[in-house]
């Protein structure tokens, strides 16, 4: 498929999508239905129903400019008790990291690397922690990257300043600490870049400094954005 297709391809990676989805069922024995938490913020859905969660992920394929999602895989992500047959995933593993075992799996057997776009619910340490556990030897880099929302209430921090000279103990890791959503408030800290956004350029104020965030204990790549 991938020699044929017009793939979109940025920085040499493929650009592939992610998402869980839950699937209302009514039936009282039909296979693979278990009860679900709707976390979705539209308030006419009720809180718990019975139903089936699905992962999927696509390929973008076309261009920047015009593009589409192609369906690479569709997997049922809980009720595997009700087919009767045992959890063939790790059960370590989280619902949310399914998805990126499944974007994994498409990048080894194809071995190319892909960027891996997640809405903020992965937005979690195991999630990249997952991501970065396969290496890339060519690129020198993790063959899946992930690109996420973050949540408002997280924070990160800045690297520690160099320890003084004979000063005891081991160098500190985490210096200043940074509330995500306050970084908005700082204008100066940004810069001004022209993007291409749904076809049209706009100027765009862009902040993205490395910085470690506790839950992962490694350095992250955050960027905020400001749009016209």
């Amino acid at each position: 498929m991938l020699p044929h297709a017009p793939l979109v391809e940025v920085a040499g990676r493929l650009v592939v999508l992610g998402d869980p989805t839950h699937v209302v069922k009514d039936g009282g024995r039909m296979p693979g239905v278990v009860s679900l938490r709707e976390t979705s913020e539209t308030q006419s859905k009720p809180d718990y129903f019975r139903g089936q969660c699905w992962g999927a992920v696509g390929l973008l394929v076309g261009s920047l400019s015009a593009c589409f999602c192609l369906p690479l895989s569709l997997q049922l992500h809980q009720g595997f008790r009700h087919l009767g047959e045992e959890d063939t995933h790790d059960p370590a593993l989280k619902l949310g990291t399914r998805v990126v075992q499944m974007a994994l799996s498409f990048a080894l057997g194809n071995d190319r690397p892909v960027w891996l776009v997640l809405d903020a619910f992965f937005a979690t340490a195991s999630v990249f922690r997952l991501a970065r556990s396969v290496w890339s030897v060519a690129l020198q880099q993790p063959l899946v990257q992930v690109i996420t929302r973050a949540k408002k209430n997280y924070v990160a921090y800045f690297p520690a300043p160099p320890k003084p000279p004979g000063k005891r103990g081991r160098q500190r890791q985490y210096g200043m600490k940074l509330v995500l959503w306050e970084a908005f408030d700082h204008d100066d800290f940004f810069r001004d870049v022209t993007l291409c956004i749904y076809g049209k350029e706009e100027q765009v104020r862009l902040m993205s400094p490395i910085l470690w965030w506790k839950p992962l204990g490694q350095p992250l790549q955050f960027v905020w954005a400001v749009t016209p």
